[in-house]
């Protein structure tokens, strides 16, 4: 099914890279030396400078990360001002991950689960008007279908296709 079928569009968004705050930059070399020691299958975190450059430009006060690992984008909406969750299925990823927020005073919330299968609402802790995912490749299609389920229109998606590439698309 093509992203218009599904009423998805791409949107222009400018990332604003640049020199991170030194509470982000703090905050993702904590969470970077936490999330060595994991042992998950094939955990792979996306490249935190490059999503604090799209966090930071994209509108919403709410973020919602599927897939959220060590929390590293969670925190980054969070010290951005956002409302921030994640949902994760790796119990050793949510529980580092609430560790880091409770040892770092951010105020997070991670939900541990598949985001394909949990019931999400927008008035949710895990809904959000931005949702950040970064999926295995064959469940890109599912992770769309689920957006446009339980997303409201006007929500915007940022879609990673690696740990340095990221589409936006938002919900019309």
């Amino acid at each position: 099914m093509s992203l218009v079928a599904m009423n998805l569009e791409p949107i222009l968004l400018e990332p604003q890279f640049g020199p991170l705050p030194e509470n982000i930059a703090a905050w993702i070399a904590a969470a970077a030396t936490r999330a060595k020691g994991v042992d998950c299958f094939d955990y792979v975190p996306s490249n935190p400078e490059v999503l604090y450059g799209y966090i930071r430009s994209t509108p919403g006060r709410s973020y919602c990360e599927w897939g959220s690992g060590i929390g590293i984008g969670v925190g980054i909406a969070a010290l951005l001002g956002k409302s921030a969750s994640g949902i994760e299925i790796d119990e050793e990823l949510v529980h580092r991950s609430r560790g880091l927020f409770q040892s770092h005073s951010i105020d997070a919330h991670v939900t541990q689960g598949s985001y394909l299968d949990l019931q999400i609402s927008p008035k949710m802790k895990t809904g959000a008007e931005v949702v950040y995912a970064y999926c295995w490749p064959g469940q890109v299609n599912e992770l769309l279908r689920r957006f446009v389920e339980t997303m409201p229109r006007g929500s915007t998606l940022l879609l990673a296709e690696g740990a340095e590439r990221i589409t936006p698309l938002r919900l019309v």
